[in-house]
C-alpha cells in the first residue's frame, strides 16, 4: 500500500489534527510504511499518552524517541514511559519546539 493510500484510509480527524488517539496497531503500520529503524530519531508530534514512543523504542528499536504535546495533563501521564532509554518528553506548543 502506498502512503497516499494509507492516509486516505484514516478518519478525517485524524488528518485535521482534531485530538484523537490512534491505536497502536495503527502506530505500527504508520511506523513499517515508514521503515522506522534503529538509525532513526523518531519525533511524535502531538505525542498524547506517549504509546507512540514506547512502540517506536521497544518494537522498531529506533536511537532516541521524542514526544512533544502542549497538554501537561497528558506529558505527565508518560511517567513510566519517559523511564525508557532515549526517551525524551516536551510540554510545548509544536511550533515552538526545537526539532
Amino acid at each position: 500500500m502506498k502512503i497516499e493510500e494509507y492516509i486516505s484510509s484514516l478518519p478525517e480527524s485524524i488528518i485535521t489534527g482534531e485530538e484523537i488517539q490512534i491505536q497502536d496497531d495503527s502506530i505500527r503500520d504508520i511506523f513499517r510504511l515508514a521503515s522506522l529503524g534503529k538509525d532513526d530519531t523518531f519525533y511524535h508530534l502531538g505525542c498524547g499518552t506517549g504509546n507512540g514512543i514506547e512502540i517506536a523504542l521497544k518494537e522498531f528499536g529506533v536511537k532516541k524517541a521524542v514526544g512533544i504535546d502542549s497538554d501537561v495533563d497528558k506529558i505527565l501521564q508518560t511517567e513510566e514511559i519517559a523511564k525508557l532509554e532515549n526517551s525524551e518528553f516536551r510540554c510545548q506548543n509544536i511550533l515552538e519546539s526545537d526539532l
